[in-house]
């Protein structure tokens, strides 16, 4: 790997270990001994279409406890005790205390009766792709909930609504996590509904007015931050104009701990992109540098290679060209097993081209194809600025 000019460890503290990413991720279980199960291929979650199978006849089994079932790992025997910022606690069988993120939740069985058989219908609906069906009983068990309930029911409708493409009802519900008491920023944070029409309509008209509707309520800034990143995802989605003036909005939002995650830091990188394509003020190049700060590892190594990029199109003198090679240098270099290391090769090469540099240009692109994780679209940037390299007449270094 070719350094120019020894880069410095860190730009706005940004800097993460990916290697500590795995044991900071929601929804993984916190302690206890919960019963493993096979791996099935995403999407294709056989087993729990059998957990399914057997809660639809198992009335007569009286079961005597909760269960959570997530991807790969199946709680029975648990006893549901809360729902704290956003994230659902029980004890597991072994008495220890789980702590999940609602969204990652496949099933939840709730085994105290009344309003909860009708909660229990609509979970193994949901879990069965029934979406439409599990709809009804969670408005259903809705109206009667009370406590933390009212909030995990909200959060499972928004999930259920966004899977049915009823982007309204799903905005609807996402509006009460929002301003629930035991979920709230937290659990909105991860619930945001992907399924955007790709034009407007009534349902995504409706969307946008109850989003205004609850911004003029004068939220706080958690709250806040969440109801105008929901908003701009659906203009932006659907091709409504009114994204591209809320861009640069957007992506000065300082987002609240509160309010993070993944999600929100993909909606928030696509304002940057936007606001980033023409002009660039320093105003912007500092909310990109908290966002880099502050976002999840998962989402750093896009709003560096973001950062990267922009720094390279606006470079003027030798220095600011070093600066521009930093940020990508850095993706590839910290974060080798993932694809945009390669992107990171490719940037810099592009950078050391422009300092007149061609030979270690040339060691970067090169490194650049070979990457495990190279994808198509990189590969062919990498290969025509290689053959512009090496093209009679290229100066050598």
């Amino acid at each position: 790997m070719i350094f120019p000019d020894n880069p410095p460890v860190h730009i706005s503290g940004a800097y993460r270990d990916p290697s500590r990413r795995a044991a900071g991720l929601p929804g993984a279980p916190a302690r206890g001994r919960p019963r493993e199960l096979g791996s099935t291929a995403p999407g294709n979650p056989l087993w729990i279409t059998a957990i399914v199978c057997m809660l639809a006849v198992a009335p007569a089994m009286s079961v005597r406890a909760d269960q959570i079932v997530m991807d790969k790992t199946n709680y029975p025997g648990a006893k549901i005790v809360g729902l704290q910022e956003g994230q659902l606690q029980f004890r597991s069988a072994d008495g220890s205390l789980q702590t999940v993120w609602l969204h990652d939740v496949r099933l939840i069985n709730v085994d105290r009766g009344g309003i909860f058989d009708d909660f229990n219908q609509a979970e193994r609906f949901f879990a069965g792709g029934e979406h439409d069906r599990a709809i009804v009983r969670y408005r259903r068990t809705l109206r009667l909930s009370e406590d933390f309930w009212t909030d995990l029911i909200a959060a499972r409708l928004t999930l259920a609504c966004d899977a049915a493409e009823q982007l309204d009802t799903a905005v609807l519900n996402l509006i009460r996590v929002i301003n629930g008491r035991f979920a709230g920023p937290p659990a909105a944070a991860r619930l945001i509904p992907r399924e955007i029409p790709a034009e407007s309509g009534k349902r995504v008209m409706r969307a946008v007015e109850q989003l205004h509707a609850a911004l003029a309520k004068d939220p706080d800034d958690p709250q806040r931050a969440l109801l105008k990143l929901v908003r701009y995802e659906i203009l932006q989605g659907t091709g409504d104009r009114r994204a591209i003036p809320a861009a640069p909005e957007i992506a000065a939002i300082s987002i609240p701990p509160s309010a993070r995650s993944q999600r929100v830091y993909a909606i928030q990188l696509r304002a940057f992109e936007e606001a980033l394509a023409d002009d660039v003020e320093p105003a912007e190049l500092s909310s990109l540098d908290i966002a880099i700060r502050d976002c999840p590892d998962e989402i750093l190594p896009s709003f560096l290679l973001l950062k990267g990029r922009t720094l390279l199109r606006t470079a003027a003198t030798r220095e600011e060209l070093i600066r521009a090679s930093w940020p990508s240098l850095r993706v590839a270099v910290h974060f080798r097993n993932d694809s945009r290391a390669a992107e990171g090769l490719h940037d810099a090469a592009l950078a050391l081209e422009r300092l007149g540099r061609p030979d270690k240009a040339r060691e970067l692109l090169q490194e650049c194809l070979g990457h495990k994780w190279l994808t198509p679209q990189t590969q062919s940037l990498a290969e025509t600025a290689r053959a512009r390299l090496l093209a009679p007449g290229a100066s050598p270094d």
